[in-house]
């Protein structure tokens, strides 16, 4: 089926030949290992084949000669479904026919069987009569997840949540990043989509949290919140952050219970961090206690990453089964359906997704 250019699926038919793909394997091991030690910069999330090698590898040579000997033997993937049954079938063998409807490109949840193993919640596929990217400055949206069902049970392994590198993420985090992590037009995406949601243009009595916050949040510049609380890792670019009126240092992964009392805030923004939560469900749920009954959660990511820092289940993903799992925190975590977004700009080059949901009011 025809792929909106902005919006990449998981999992797509490999033309390449094995041998281009080893190569093309081996280099972005080698680049990711080498830009992230060098400069701790994102690198763009790999492929399994990529992040199974930096696993199970301790040194860069070893990682590019594990992925390139992976690459060979799994050169051939004949669809997305198969390989994300790699994932699915970590809890369980499927049998033929069982897992999914028969129509793969249609998106339909009727066939696939949850409850013997909730890990097939992942094999749902995207609607693709309905995937449409939304502009960021509309009221018009296009949900991509709409046609979504989801498991009694969670899907999630605890393996799932484990990081190649599970050294301190304070140590990690110590040193001051004052750089962006997405590109100027994934920024600009997402500004757009604050502007066209908060009010703007004078001051307000929103109350906002930004988690896992930085030096800079991307609001609009002309968004005046009566409090934007940050919480993040390090204090220095939280200092720097001129759109926030205080902060807080924390790590989510050693402590989830947020410092703040039930019911506190309108809004909480989460951009281009959920896949360094390595208990992301204990703080979802913790955000759904410090919002106000009717307060949303937005949270938003690219296909940029850290990756020894992003947990297994992300590396293992690609972007339409991002939306699936973050989603899935949500619906954990007690909230409305969640929604989903493509975002990205049509000249855009990193995407930017949107999945959010509110809390039930009272």
């Amino acid at each position: 089926a025809p792929v909106s250019r902005s919006y990449p699926l998981p999992f797509k038919r490999v033309a390449s030949s094995s041998r281009s793909l080893a190569l093309a394997a081996v280099a972005t091991a080698l680049i990711a290992a080498i830009f992230s030690a060098a400069v701790k910069q994102p690198f763009v999330a790999p492929a399994t084949r990529v992040s199974t090698a930096l696993r199970k590898s301790t040194s860069t040579v070893s990682r590019a000669v594990n992925t390139f000997s992976t690459s060979i033997q799994r050169s051939r993937i004949p669809s997305r479904r198969s390989a994300i049954r790699l994932i699915t079938g970590t809890m369980g063998s499927m049998t033929a026919g069982a897992a999914i409807a028969a129509s793969s490109s249609a998106g339909v949840a009727s066939g696939i069987d949850m409850k013997s193993n909730p890990r097939n919640y992942f094999l749902q596929e995207p609607d693709m009569k309905t995937v449409k990217r939304t502009d960021p400055n509309s009221e018009k949206k296009f949900d991509l997840i709409s046609h979504i069902q989801y498991p009694e049970m969670s899907p999630f392994l605890k393996s799932d949540f484990s990081r190649y590198d599970e050294s301190s993420d304070a140590e990690f985090y110590s040193t001051p990043r004052f750089v962006t992590h997405i590109d100027d037009n994934a920024i600009k995406a997402l500004s757009q989509y604050y502007a066209a949601t908060f009010p703007t243009g004078k001051a307000s009595k929103v109350e906002i949290l930004d988690l896992c916050s930085s030096w800079i949040s991307h609001y609009p510049k002309d968004f005046m919140p009566a409090k934007a609380v940050g919480l993040g890792m390090n204090g220095a670019e939280l200092k720097e952050n001129k759109q926030l009126t205080s902060y807080v240092v924390q790590d989510l992964n050693k402590e989830a219970k947020l410092p703040f009392p039930d019911n506190s805030f309108d809004y909480v923004t989460n951009v281009v961090s959920v896949d360094y939560l390595s208990q992301p469900v204990e703080v979802f749920k913790e955000i759904h206690r410090v919002l106000k009954p009717g307060g949303t959660l937005i949270n938003s990511f690219s296909n940029r990453c850290f990756p020894t820092k992003a947990i297994d289940l992300w590396l293992q993903t690609q972007d339409w089964t991002h939306l699936l799992i973050v989603a899935e925190y949500f619906r954990l975590a007690g909230f409305e359906k969640p929604k989903a977004y493509d975002i990205t700009l049509a000249n855009g080059h990193d995407p930017m997704y949107i999945v959010e949901a509110t809390k039930k009011s009272n």
